[in-house]
């Protein structure tokens, strides 16, 4: 509940009030006709479902102006309106002596936020705040869990954020935004998660999915999708004359079953007139310590933290609290917005959170027989954004312009323990501090122009030009083993580089009626890639003849400048087969992304000790990807009964990655003489055969008001192969026969001369080309696991009482959870699981509300699917929280 809106695109002005325009709305409940009338119109509505609820409209058809013509969408019906402001209009139900009935807060029945989304011919999905409350989020991950085609490599330690959709995450081949603020943050780890961000879930309003290719903003060097996490806005809170207006949340874990959650809680508070407005946010979330769940132990095979070695061990560590998992997050949220004149706006943003994390590992001691967690170190993050953005919307079709300045700061600082090696090894390094920063400037401009072909035909056409510069600033204190000072280049996994990306696009989409739509869009990125690197390896020298030939230490330094463009084309076409609730349609794009600082430039020793190290690779190629799917949408209301819902998507995607860019952990340097003798040396290489991810999404919502119903699931089809050169820099060489020369050869007294062999080195084609398949460590070795959810609900009391149960399930990934081994960096070992929570939600006035949760309420041990389990931290047991909300 709480005051509300419906949001058009287009905002209108007092002279489209007057203004003609086209709707097409067919007789329907009323309050469906008005979300209509507000989408065509291009304005906002503010109206209380409830009160409309059982009233029905004729519709309306033809050319009005917007005053006219909701005054004929109403007409009959027991309500009046009232125009406030350019592009507010709020509704009131009178009663039969034409007194105004008392109104509630603005309550949007079932998931109609989310409707667009069956009626868009992509592939789209969103997540409201209305989802996200049911199930309170200890991880930002856990907002995504229930969305088809999205996946969260998430470590439970970590709260950092990373989005994998259909299969493809990491070095910006998602974007990642806030508020369209690219989020790029990235410090190389075990190669679950290269690329993260920091979101508050106290102050997401929605969170919105595009997957694939993209054609405008925000799909420049993307081949994944796009994940935008929107922020609350004043508008949230204000209304028709009410010029303030706020958002009190406070919740806790209850009792034993609190399970570490403890405050969680946030303020908001906007006030605002035709000027401007402020919005002003503070959030806190503490964490403890949790367990997992116990149950169904056995779905999670016999070789995770070592079963079957150490049975007693084992149940203590399943039954015992997943250790150093806890934190503290605190958030400050400023916006300050300005109605300039000529249907402009200028509006000043500014978020910033900051949450502290552990790292841990599980251990044996021998004297206990027990595992016990030891913290190898922890992180402070401080995450920083600002922007301006700007929006001119004047009574012209061929203007709607919108522009943001931006800037974003994510710093880690780390403490890392020592290593365990003994000072004798000379491997010993003591304990040390990072610093890991990441700096974003991203400038933003486009327009969107529409043409009217007459009553049937419309186009319209949108363009412009997105810019971004990332900076990685690594630092350290970490004192060099003394094995390491012949490697010059260590920087560490994280280096120093700058990368610049810039973009031009168009996107053009042709509406026919209301049975066809046809897009072309086409792009042109274009990168910039500065940085300095290295490698120390151990060579004959060329051009040297000799018996006895010897390697010597040979040092290649690249100072690297890159920069190269492409085009990107994608199309679209989607029918509606003789009926309106049917859209058949499919789409094509391609996609690029060069790659990253990280990819490039990267060196140094991961673990710091030992005889692993990482190589940078500065011939590593940009990948291409073909994107192609075919899906249908249903959208039907009064299906089953008057006034229901009734929305479907479904999909089958095909990507295809040329040059995709992975992590091979046996690669050879130049000079090597034999192949496949250094595993435990690893670079970024582009795999030599095609990166496939393919499947199917399935999405339904049916709301009949009294009860509804939600599911969700993603099915992903095949695997991959992954195989590169050995040598993957090339300078393969061997010893050839130069002859013989004439030496002095003592014999006895005497001294004679004889011939003696000599060799030089050649350049050994053959082993620049040998190929190895299989060396790879990353999240995309296998697939993710096949995983969906399910949630039904009822409300009563006036639909003021929401109550639910939901179903989470995946089928896993376990192929090596009874057959574990290292013959593969990397195991498959997502176990299946099948999750139900619980909830409810109880206003108990129009601006008080209090919601209850029980997560995981059978006490399942599990991994979320795609989660790391490197980390070997289960998701949460057993969990019962609470939320008090007030609106005001």
């Amino acid at each position: 509940m709480g005051i509300g809106s419906v949001q058009a695109a287009e905002p209108a002005t007092p002279s489209q009030r007057t203004a003609l325009i086209h709707f097409d709305i067919p007789a329907q409940a009323l309050d469906s006709a008005v979300l209509a009338f507000a989408e065509q119109a291009g304005v906002q509505v503010f109206f209380d479902s409830r009160k409309l609820a059982g009233l029905r409209s004729e519709g309306l058809r033809g050319e009005h102006s917007a005053q006219e013509g909701l005054g004929l969408l109403l007409r009959g019906s027991p309500v009046r309106y009232r125009f406030s402001g350019s592009d507010r209009v709020g509704l009131e139900r009178v009663s039969d002596d034409g007194q105004a009935l008392e109104l509630g807060a603005t309550h949007v029945d079932s998931n109609s936020d989310a409707d667009w989304v069956y009626q868009t011919p992509r592939s789209v999905s969103v997540i409201t705040r209305e989802q996200i409350d049911k199930r309170p989020p200890r991880h930002a991950a856990d907002m995504l869990e229930e969305t088809a085609g999205v996946y969260t490599a998430v470590n439970q330690r970590d709260p950092g954020l990373s989005v994998n959709i259909r299969g493809v995450q990491d070095y910006g081949r998602v974007n990642m935004n806030i508020d369209g603020m690219r989020q790029n943050f990235n410090v190389n780890g075990h190669q679950q998660r290269n690329g993260v961000m920091f979101v508050d879930p106290e102050f997401i309003s929605s969170i919105e999915i595009e997957k694939g290719t993209q054609a405008g903003m925000g799909g420049a060097g993307v081949i994944g999708g796009i994940a935008s996490f929107n922020t609350v806005q004043a508008s949230d809170f204000l209304g028709p004359d009410k010029e303030y207006g706020g958002r009190l949340r406070a919740g806790n874990g209850i009792g034993e079953l609190g399970n570490g959650t403890n405050f969680n809680g946030s303020a908001l508070f906007a006030f605002g007139n035709e000027l401007g407005d402020v919005l002003l946010g503070v959030s806190e979330r503490h964490f403890g310590d949790y367990r997992a769940g116990t149950n169904n132990a056995d779905n999670l095979g016999t070789q995770i933290r070592g079963k079957t070695s150490y049975p007693e061990a084992w149940k203590d560590w399943l039954h015992s609290e997943v250790g150093e998992t806890g934190s503290v997050t605190r958030s400050q949220l400023l916006k300050l917005g300005l109605n300039l004149p000529n249907d402009q706006r200028l509006q000043l943003n500014y978020m910033e959170t900051d949450t502290d994390s552990k790292d841990a590992w599980t251990y044996y001691d021998n004297q206990t027989r027990q595992f016990y967690y030891k913290r190898t170190g922890s992180s402070d993050f401080n995450a920083r954004n600002a922007s301006l953005d700007y929006s001119y919307s004047p009574d012209n079709d061929l203007v709607d312009l919108k522009a943001k300045l931006y800037f974003v700061s994510t710093r880690q600082d780390r403490w890392n323990a020592g290593n365990d090696a003994s000072a004798s090894s000379n491997n010993r390094v003591e304990a040390y501090g990072d610093r890991f920063q990441t700096d974003t400037w991203g400038l933003q401009l486009q327009n969107t122009s529409r043409f009217y072909l007459g009553d049937a035909d419309k186009i319209t056409f949108n363009y412009g030009t997105e810019l971004f510069q990332d900076s990685f600033k690594p630092n350290t204190d970490r004192v060099p083993a003394p094995n390491e000072q012949a490697l010059p280049y260590v920087q560490g996994t994280t280096p120093e580089g700058k990368r610049i990306m810039a973009s031009l696009f168009g996107d053009v989409q042709y509406e026919h009626g209301d049975w066809l739509t046809v897009d072309a869009g086409l792009r042109y990125d274009r990168y910039r890639l500065t940085g300095e690197t290295g490698i120390t390896t151990w060579m004959y020298p060329r051009g040297v003849t000799g018996e006895n030939l010897q390697r010597v230490q040979t040092h290649l330094i690249f100072d690297e400048e890159q920069e190269q463009g492409r085009f990107s084309p994608t199309f679209g076409i989607a029918v509606r087969p003789g009926v309106d609730w049917m859209q058949v349609y499919t789409r094509w794009g391609r996609g690029w992304r060069p790659p990253s600082v990280t990819e490039v430039f990267m060196s140094g020793r991961p673990h710091g000790g030992g005889s692993e190290m990482l190589y940078p690779n500065p011939f590593l190629k940009a990948e291409e990807s073909h994107n192609w799917e075919l899906g249908v949408n249903l959208f039907k209301e009064s299906l089953l009964q008057e006034g229901d819902r009734f929305g479907a998507k479904v999909a089958y995607f095909d990507t295809r990655i040329d040059n995709f860019s992975f992590m091979d952990v046996n690669a050879d340097l130049p000079g090597a003489t034999a192949l496949g003798t250094s595993l435990g040396r690893s670079a970024y290489q582009n795999n030599l055969e095609q990166t496939r991810f393919r499947g199917v999404e399935y999405s339904l919502d049916y709301d009949a008001g009294r009860y509804y119903s939600q599911l969700s699931y993603t099915h992903m089809i095949g695997s991959n192969d992954f195989c590169s050169k050995q040598l993957y820099m090339g300078g393969g060489q061997r010893l050839a026969n130069a002859g013989t020369v004439m030496r002095p050869v003592r014999v006895g007294s005497r001294v004679i001369m004889l011939p003696v062999r000599v060799s030089r080195a050649e350049d050994a084609a053959d082993l620049d080309q040998a190929v190895s398949c299989g060396h790879i460590m990353g999240n995309a070795s296998y697939m993710p696991a096949d995983r969906g959810s399910l949630t039904v609900g009822m409300r009563f009391l006036d639909r003021t009482l929401d109550v639910g149960a939901r179903l989470r399930y995946s089928k896993g990934n376990g192929e090596n959870l009874n057959d574990h081994g290292y013959r593969l960096i990397d195991q498959a070992q997502w176990p299946k699981y099948k999750v139900y929570d619980l909830y409810a939600s109880y206003w108990m006035t129009p601006s008080l509300n209090l919601a209850l949760s029980l997560e995981n309420a059978t006490d399942e041990a599990y991994f979320v699917a795609m989660g790391d389990t490197d980390n070997l931290s289960l998701a949460r047991g057993r969990t019962l929280s609470g939320m008090l909300e007030y609106k005001f």
